[in-house]
């Protein structure tokens, strides 16, 4: 659809009311960016708070009550490895070097060299990489790292090459203007996640504590020095800046607590850089009237995290204050009553999810001091069905359910999760590494971001439930973390109960085909729990020998559809711990937009097709919402569900058999439905390669 379509769209299904207020809202906001947009082209956009001369504050826990015991020196090991040589596994990249080197592997044969630099002690490479503005003052703080260290290239994507710059104003950068080009690429790096980690490393390998603690030191000035306020890429998505300030807050508070001390000026530098991450946060949330989303709960976790070790002033009061309501008020609005939260993704489920739960961890903790009001109980039983609803969605293979987009997004990236692999088979495995340059490594590791029993163990951090007693055991780093913001108090919690059988009439239709799937061994009824959750639209049937998740959502965002896909009446199944079909992700956005839309056509489920997608495209995170679905059947052992689009009326019904599971469509349209999506991938850009099987 074209721009012009898609204003004129917008404008026809918008409430009129709405539209002028929120026209009104961008026009005042652009008005404030042009102001800041003059000044910045005529100073260095660098300010120094005169309150970051006091230290800053760790956040409300104890080091000491935190339980590292789950973490694996192994895989600490090989992180410590990586991260000290600037090697970085993001978004299917496999562990890239990331410096001022053109070593791009090329994503899908798009390669791109970029500039090629030498960084020099006195920092006068810095003049290569942003306007002359701000060159002096950058220079002062890279100064402060250590001679021997090698510069990393914050700017560029390193999986394809194509490099954004500091040296221009961060509105008008934008997603590359060639093919290839993931903006995503250079933002995930600046969330700066592997921060925490390296205090984490500091503990599990104490015999290198003093170094790993002198790199992030560097590193963290390495990106103050390169990245000044409102310039280059990393403060054009005020998400990205939200859990950049959060990472560095908790890996700050982390090295705090566990006896590190920082020099003055590097402790200076670091609290000034997060008086300015927390005023450029409250300067550009990611607010709407029409919507709410993801994006501006980062805006206001980071805020809440950034602003919570700052030193005691009135900004920090204020931001604070701002932030605590606001992050009450947006669970409610986000998430249902049953817990899964609106997107219509279970991936982005799980990531507002852990901000969430991580937010009020914090806000109880703060409550517990008198500096604010504690979460409602509301608030609490809503997230505790949150952590149930990705416990529910969790396979027998540890993963949950990607229903939707899955950009791999996570809040804390703290415990190593995934298994140690050969180089041989992880590219067996994956086809985005089949250009992938080894460096005499003997061992890879393939981390798992699509498990989500991270995420649920940080609510029984919360919560203390006994179902969830698994993911407390395999991750209680997550566990104890949230445990200790909370003060160590458990939150009694409970979900409203809802109706779960329904029995409507199900119609007749003209054409109808049907498919069993056996079991070999087992008995797929034994002990077979059946699971509701009729506000997103998720129903689940579990048996130790059996998992099917079928899949009759809506399209999330209030019928945005920015982050669903034409997936209506598909499903994921495993019997006796086997993957028989599963879900094919979401590849890669921006950088391939063909791709981005075949991943999210209706083809590319497990569903039928009739020749039409279930949903039109508006852009690349917006679709025409026409599906409707609902539940006709749910029973024992049967489930019958219906999505309407276009004229089109598909009913499929499940029945769950002792030796079998029976699928039986019916359409009044002639369809397709082979179920063979030979294309699949495990995260955002990590693309198993077909006929691969673990």
């Amino acid at each position: 659809m074209s721009r012009l379509a898609e204003y004129i769209y917008k404008f026809k299904t918008t409430p009129k009311k709405i539209f002028m207020k929120q026209v009104y809202y961008k026009l005042k906001v652009r008005a404030v960016y042009e102001v800041y947009h003059v000044y910045d082209a005529l100073f260095d956009t660098r300010k120094n708070y005169s309150e970051a001369k006091n230290l800053g504050v760790s956040l409300p826990f104890d080091v000491q009550e935190m339980d590292f015991s789950g973490l694996n020196k192994e895989k600490a090991e090989e992180l410590w490895r990586m991260y000290s040589s600037h090697r970085f596994d993001l978004l299917g990249s496999g562990w890239v070097k990331n410096g001022f080197i053109n070593n791009a592997n090329g994503l899908d044969g798009y390669r791109y060299d970029s500039i090629e630099l030498q960084a020099d002690r006195a920092g006068d490479f810095l003049g290569f990489v942003m306007n002359k503005r701000s060159v002096k003052n950058s220079a002062k703080i890279w100064r402060m790292i250590d001679s021997d260290y090698e510069a990393i290239d914050w700017q560029k994507d390193y999986k394809s090459g194509y490099r954004w710059g500091a040296d221009k104003w961060y509105r008008p950068q934008g997603n590359a203007k060639k093919p290839g080009g993931d903006i995503k690429v250079p933002w995930e790096l600046a969330r700066l996640q592997h921060f925490p980690r390296f205090a984490l490393l500091a503990e599990i390998l104490p015999e290198k504590s003093a170094e790993i603690f002198k790199e992030y030191c560097n590193q963290l000035l390495d990106f103050i020095a390169q990245n000044p306020p409102r310039m280059g890429v990393n403060y054009m998505c005020t998400m990205d800046v939200g859990i950049r300030a959060a990472n560095i807050a908790l890996s700050y508070s982390l090295f705090k607590q566990k006896g590190f001390s920082f020099s003055k000026d590097v402790e200076r530098v670091l609290i000034n850089f997060m008086f300015e991450q927390c005023n450029h946060i409250r300067k550009n949330l990611e607010w709407s009237d029409i919507l709410t989303s993801n994006h501006y709960f980062a805006d206001i976790a980071g805020l809440l995290y950034g602003s919570a070790v700052l030193p005691d002033c009135k900004k920090k009061e204020k931001w604070l204050q701002f932030a605590v309501e606001q992050i009450k008020q947006e669970i409610v609005k986000q998430f249902y009553e049953e817990g899964s939260n609106a997107e219509g993704s279970t991936a982005y489920h799980r990531l507002t999810g852990e901000m969430a739960v991580y937010s009020v961890a914090l806000i109880h903790g703060l409550a517990v001091k008198g500096v604010c009001e504690d979460a409602s109980q509301e608030v609490y039983n809503i997230l505790y069905g949150a952590g149930k609803f990705t416990h529910d969605l969790t396979r027998p293979d540890g993963a949950f359910t990607q229903i939707g987009d899955n950009d791999s997004g996570l809040f804390f990236k703290l415990s190593f999760t995934g298994e140690m692999i050969t180089p041989e088979k992880a590219v067996l495995k994956y086809n985005n590494l089949s250009n992938y340059k080894w460096e005499n490594d003997k061992k890879y590791l393939d981390e798992n971001l699509n498990d989500g029993r991270t995420f649920v163990s940080a609510v029984c951090g919360m919560t203390e439930k006994e179902e969830f007693v698994e993911e407390k055991r395999l991750y209680p780093l997550e566990y104890s973390l949230v445990r200790s913001l909370m003060n160590n108090t458990v939150i009694k919690t409970d979900l409203m109960s809802e109706k779960t059988d329904v029995n409507f009439e199900v119609e007749k239709l003209q054409y109808e085909a049907s498919n069993s799937i056996m079991c070999a061994t087992g008995n797929l009824t034994k002990g077979l729990e059946r699971i509701a959750y009729p506000k997103f639209g998720i129903y689940i049937y579990k048996s130790p020998e059996l998992y099917l998740c079928i899949n009759a959502t809506d399209n999330g965002q209030k019928g945005n559809a920015g982050h669903a896909h034409n997936d209506k009446l598909s499903y994921e199944l495993f019997i006796n711990g086997k993957c028989i079909c599963e879900d094919a992700g979401t590849y890669v956005y921006t950088a391939l937009p063909q791709e981005r839309n075949k991943f999210r056509s209706t083809q590319m489920h497990n569903t039928i097709f009739v020749g039409k997608e279930q949903n039109e495209y508006i852009n690349l995170f917006s679709m025409k919402s026409k599906t409707t679905c609902m539940c006709l059947q749910l029973e024992e052992n049967r489930c019958t569900v219906k999505v309407e689009y276009d004229n089109v009326v598909h009913i499929r019904r499940f029945d769950v058999m002792d030796d079998r599971i029976d699928v039986t469509d019916y359409c009044n349209f002639e369809f397709e439905s082979d179920g063979a999506v030979e294309e699949r991938t495990r995260g955002y850009g990590k693309k198993v390669n077909i006929g691969y099987c673990d």
